[in-house]
């Protein structure tokens, strides 16, 4: 069945009672460590953040992949720029696995440079190797893209707390709550030196 992300955190903030108007925000950088379900994160900016984790955290795991992976069944979102004459340069890809299709569904804004969105989306059309061209199809239309071969490119699917190491890559996303706590909502892990394309 496919499940989205956003409802599925909606439900979490539900069952947590947080405030439905709480913003997420997201981190990237280097875990240094996790005790228990206390995550601490050394972000690119060198800034040190730790998150709490809870039953409700939803982990994901980024593993290396490649744009040839894409298959027509796929579920992927890119994350783009612009480019020249006013085209998307797409700058990182990710494929999900069956059990996180509709992660994102739909185009909005990322905070990966200036002017940067992501586009997630079920294949609608493929073609070509190099570049591969594809049409993403989501909820308010389609987005199409040219994807290089070099683009970086992961696979998500389930992650567990277990890999939550010292050294490993991850992006999370968090909330502040009332009382100034960085609550970890979702935490996407990279295995293999890899930095999940989020």
């Amino acid at each position: 069945m496919i499940r989205s992300f956003l409802p599925a955190l909606a439900a979490a903030l539900a069952l947590t009672g947080a405030a439905s108007a709480e913003t997420l925000a997201r981190y990237r950088g280097t875990v240094e460590e996790r005790v228990e379900d206390a995550l601490t994160v050394r972000l690119d900016s060198g800034e040190r953040v730790t998150l709490q984790m809870n039953p409700y955290t939803r982990m994901l795991i980024a593993t290396p992949g490649k744009v040839r992976d894409i298959k027509p069944e796929s579920y992927v979102s890119v994350i783009s720029a612009p480019g020249a004459e006013g085209a998307r340069t797409a700058r990182r890809v990710a494929i999900y696995s069956p059990s996180e299709r509709g992660f994102e569904a739909g185009e909005r804004p990322w905070d990966t440079g200036p002017d940067a969105r992501l586009t997630a989306g079920w294949i609608a059309d493929r073609s070509g190797r190099d570049p591969m061209q594809v049409r993403l199809r989501f909820p308010d239309g389609t987005a199409d893209f040219k994807l290089q071969p070099d683009t970086p490119t992961t696979q998500i699917g389930p992650g567990e707390k277990a890999l939550l190491v010292p050294g490993a890559q991850v992006v999370a996303f968090g909330r502040t709550d009332a009382a100034g706590k960085l609550n970890g909502d979702l935490v996407a892990v990279g295995r293999l030196g890899v930095r999940p394309s989020l």
